[in-house]
């Protein structure tokens, strides 16, 4: 035999995407997926306060432990850290898991905080098969309906491989006391156990680009979707409008043109013939969180339209991560070439 051929029972990286229905009994913490454990949970997203400030949030869960809260803005002319998050509850929270119901509240650590003489801004996060409600104290209070479909891929790689899913809510609420509207993510990540997520190969070799967006149009149309290229066969992406796919694939086509720093100044992507654009924000530029971070990984607030669709634009938001070097080195970078 000639030419090189994967391991019997490897696939590369390939993805195997498609669209499913949320609801929570699919998402017990406890269940396997693929042979696959729960290692992740994260809920992030953007938002716009009525001064026109952008807000980006996350924070994460490895069972009932989160590390803090990421709550950033463009305030400083960057997406940088609002210095109340390093106040924000951290530690072991206390879960209610039932088959339609989730809730995470009760935290250790902010229990522990006035013995100490401690600011520590209380947490609680509701979920049902409808609606997500998020309250971090005086930070922010959020809450908004699901929008419909969620997007999950699978790759069965043979060493290492990863089922990931993404849901998506629209919110409004306030945040640093400013009405506040945008988006959340609900993201479930399982993959083989021993490893945290920046540890694992699809993070520290594989990943190019990974981008989730929602827009609100002029027309009240909620577009989301997400976008996802890595190397070795790894790519996925769905798009949707109003709760209905609009594209899905796992080959996706894009090409980007960075800046001399690396950040995104525009890109377009192929989502099965679907194209969108991609546009850096002004005041896009995160560095708090970037710096947090490793392995040459940069993330950043964009606009992602669809291409051809001329109706205005009221609020929209992608939180893209991604390594410059890399899309550079698979030669993705049309910067000079156009």
């Amino acid at each position: 035999m000639s030419g090189s051929h994967p391991r019997y029972g490897d696939f590369s990286f390939q993805a195997v995407v498609d669209t499913y229905d949320p609801k929570l009994r699919d998402l017990h913490p406890g269940d396997l997926r693929h042979g696959l454990t729960l290692q992740s949970q994260y809920l992030y997203g953007g938002l716009r306060d009525s001064d026109g400030k952008t807000w980006m949030l996350e924070r994460k869960f490895c069972g009932p432990m989160t590390g803090g809260l990421w709550m950033m803005s463009n305030e400083s002319g960057h997406i940088a850290l609002h210095p109340q998050a390093l106040n924000a509850s951290r530690g072991e929270a206390l879960r209610l898991i039932e088959p339609d119901r989730r809730r995470w509240t009760n935290h250790l650590m902010h229990k522990l905080a006035p013995q100490f003489g401690i600011t520590s801004h209380p947490m609680s996060i509701e979920l049902d098969d409808e609606h997500l409600v998020w309250n971090e104290g005086e930070l922010f209070e959020l809450s908004g309906p699901l929008q419909g479909p969620g997007f999950q891929h699978y790759m069965p790689a043979r060493d290492e491989p990863l089922f990931y899913t993404t849901q998506i809510y629209w919110v409004t609420g306030v945040i640093d006391g400013k009405a506040c509207e945008g988006f959340i993510g609900l993201d479930h990540g399982y993959f083989a156990a021993g490893q945290e997520w920046k540890e694992y190969r699809y993070f520290t070799d594989l990943e190019l680009a990974w981008g989730v967006f929602a827009n609100k149009l002029g027309d009240g149309t909620i577009e989301y979707g997400v976008l996802v290229k890595g190397r070795q066969g790894w790519s996925g992406a769905a798009t949707f409008a109003d709760g209905e796919l609009v594209a899905k694939t796992d080959r996706v086509g894009v090409e980007f043109e960075l800046d001399s720093d690396g950040f995104i100044v525009d890109a377009e992507y192929d989502i099965d013939g679907v194209k969108y654009s991609m546009v850096g924000a002004d005041g896009g530029r995160f560095t708090s969180f970037a710096e947090a971070r490793w392995a040459g990984y940069q993330s950043q607030s964009v606009i992602v339209r669809r291409v051809g669709d001329e109706r205005p634009l009221d609020s929209g938001f992608c939180w893209i991560e991604f390594f410059p070097e890399r899309i550079r080195a698979q030669g993705l970078d049309t910067r000079g070439r156009r």
